[in-house]
């Protein structure tokens, strides 16, 4: 072998073992940056997101739950003809008076996490690997095929 050709397979084995520690320091990493910590001390409303949501977005979700009924029933001649007046009915009537039961100062994601929390007798919670979960609603039918 030349010395050319040994100064190109050492150059070839340098860049493959800095190449090959790179994507395994990457690939430990993944993990840690993967893992979300929750302080449940701090999770949920505060003082401040209750008030402005009792003094501000309480009463202009009323307004707005007002306002898309009105539209419903407005536009429902139209939406019968056009066939979509489910589509309607569930964006202008159901979704903003759903949003009006949402808890005080939540986010959809805390108001999600505090009803996925209640008492329910007609669900099975099955807890696979923390924290994935299959839940069952005891009054829908369940089939299971092998």
């Amino acid at each position: 072998m030349t010395v050319k050709a040994k100064k190109q397979r050492t150059v070839k084995q340098k860049a493959f073992t800095v190449a090959t520690s790179l994507s395994l320091l990457v690939a430990s990493m993944q993990p840690a940056l993967a893992a979300i910590e929750i302080d449940e001390t701090d999770f949920g409303p505060s003082y401040g997101t209750m008030v402005a949501d009792a003094t501000v977005g309480k009463p202009l979700q009323l307004v707005g739950a007002v306002a898309g009924t009105a539209l419903y029933l407005v536009s429902l001649p139209f939406s019968l003809i056009g066939g979509n007046a489910d589509q309607a009915q569930q964006k202008l009537f159901v979704e903003p008076w759903d949003a009006m039961g949402r808890c005080l100062g939540c986010s959809v994601a805390e108001d999600n996490y505090y009803k996925s929390q209640a008492n329910d007798n007609n669900l099975v919670r099955i807890v696979v690997d923390q924290p994935s979960e299959i839940l069952i609603n005891t009054n829908d039918y369940v089939i299971v095929n092998p």
